[in-house]
């Protein structure tokens, strides 16, 4: 069966999963979303601090889920799947996959459209940079260069068959088999990530997080987990 494709007017929903973003970058990320997206559906995923009520004040968040208890790093197969299924029940026509402490590039809010508004492609990927220590500077050593492209856009069907990766942690931000079953490319513009852009002790307590939570690197080489606790990571200057 031909699953139908507007190739005009489709709306894009923003989907995003949070937890205690309140002193981190997540006004910063909602004010950059909401400017060229049509809506954003939200899942706080067992906060204690006011995150919730920072995405509340937001006009475009049309949803938002809460939860008691936290599902990241225990099950984040089934944090995915409720995210998606919030996501979907706005009807949306494309998608977009975007965490609270990552930012496009500037010309994506004016590539966006005519990337969405065409019928012969399904998802797009997009390299990630790693900001280290700061706001200005990424990692380019190790497994943290940013030669990767992961998808994070992508056009969502009613009748097609999405699945998900069973995974505790690490499972990825979209469907599984999106790349394998649909058409898509990798674009050149370029996701920044502050993830890593704290002080050394953030960068420490996420490297204990992961490493708790995955102690026998089933999820991710030790190797990569070992690496944020480098010294001297090599750094480049970020230039828009």
């Amino acid at each position: 069966m031909k699953l139908p494709r507007k190739t005009e007017g489709n709306k894009l929903t923003a989907m995003m999963q949070v937890r205690n973003e309140a002193d981190r970058y997540l006004h910063m990320v909602l004010n950059d979303v909401s400017e060229y997206v049509d809506e954003i559906v939200i899942l706080d995923d067992g906060s204690t601090d006011n995150t919730a009520e920072i995405c509340s004040s937001y006009d475009k968040v049309v949803s938002l889920g809460t939860s008691d208890t936290s599902l990241y790093g225990v099950n984040e197969a089934a944090l995915k799947r409720r995210l998606f299924h919030r996501t979907v029940a706005s009807r949306p026509d494309w998608i977009l996959a975007v965490d609270a402490d990552e930012i496009f590039e500037s010309r994506f809010k004016v590539q966006v459209r005519a990337m969405i508004n065409q019928s012969q492609i399904d998802w797009y990927g997009f390299r990630f940079y790693h900001f280290w220590g700061s706001m200005t500077h990424y990692r380019t050593d190790k497994l943290w260069a940013p030669t990767q492209y992961g998808p994070r856009l992508f056009r969502y069907m009613a009748n097609a068959v999405y699945q998900w990766n069973d995974q505790a942690l690490h499972g990825g931000s979209i469907p599984a088999n999106l790349t394998s079953d649909f058409p898509g490319e990798n674009s050149d513009i370029r996701i920044k990530h502050f993830g890593y852009a704290g002080a050394t002790d953030d960068i420490e307590r996420k490297y204990r997080f992961y490493v708790s939570r995955d102690p026998k690197s089933e999820f991710c080489p030790r190797s990569h987990y070992e690496s944020m606790l480098d010294a001297h990571p090599v750094l480049e200057e970020w230039v828009e």
